[in-house]
C-alpha cells in the first residue's frame, strides 16, 4: 500500500512538472506573439498578454511540488549537516509539517478567494477570473505530495550531489 501511494505521488510530481514545462512553452509562444503584433503588425494582441499571465501563474503554481521533490524550494543542508542525525530527522519533520501547514492555508484561502470572484471576467478573454485564482488551490494541493515525497524518501545523491557541490567551493 505505501508503495502504491508513493508511486502515484511521484507520478502526480511528474505530471505537473511536465505540464509545467508545456505551460512555459505556451507562455513563451504567447509572448512572443504579442511581440510580433506589437511591434511588426503595429496592433498589440492585447488576448496574448493577460492568457500568457494566466499561463504563467498555473505554471509557477504546478511546478512548486517538483520543487519541493526536489529540495529546491527551501535549502536547509547547512542547517541539517551541523545537526546530529537525530536532529536532522526532527529539523526535517518541522519543515514539513510547517510547509503543508502553509499549502492547507493556500487551499482553504484559494478555494474562497476563487469563489468570491467566480462572477467577474477576465477583459480581454471573457472567461471568469476564477479560472486564474484556481491555480493557488489547486497548485498547493498539487504540491503536498512533493513534499511528502521529499521527507520520507529523499531522492538518492541529491543530499550527496549538494554535499559534493559545497566542498568544491570551500
Amino acid at each position: 500500500m505505501r508503495k502504491t501511494a508513493l508511486n502515484v505521488a511521484e507520478r502526480v510530481i511528474s505530471l505537473t512538472h511536465n505540464l509545467a514545462a508545456l505551460l512555459l512553452a505556451l507562455a513563451t509562444l504567447l509572448v512572443f506573439w504579442q511581440v510580433v503584433t506589437r511591434f511588426i503588425l503595429g496592433d498589440a494582441a492585447a488576448w496574448s498578454e493577460v492568457l500568457a499571465r494566466g499561463v504563467v501563474i498555473w505554471m509557477v503554481f504546478l511546478v512548486a511540488g517538483a520543487g519541493f521533490r526536489l529540495s529546491a524550494m527551501i535549502p536547509l543542508e547547512f542547517v541539517r549537516s551541523v545537526l546530529p542525525d537525530h536532529l536532522q530527522r526532527v529539523v526535517g519533520f518541522v519543515v514539513m509539517a510547517l510547509i503543508l501547514c502553509f499549502l492547507g492555508v493556500l487551499v482553504w484561502f484559494g478555494t474562497a478567494m476563487t469563489i468570491r470572484v467566480s462572477t467577474q471576467q477576465v477583459a480581454m478573454l471573457g472567461v471568469p477570473i476564477s479560472w486564474f485564482y484556481a491555480a493557488i488551490p489547486v497548485g498547493a494541493a498539487l504540491a503536498s505530495p512533493g513534499v511528502l515525497l521529499e521527507f520520507f524518501r529523499p531522492i538518492d545523491g541529491v543530499r550527496d550531489d549538494a554535499a559534493a557541490r559545497d566542498e568544491v567551493f570551500e
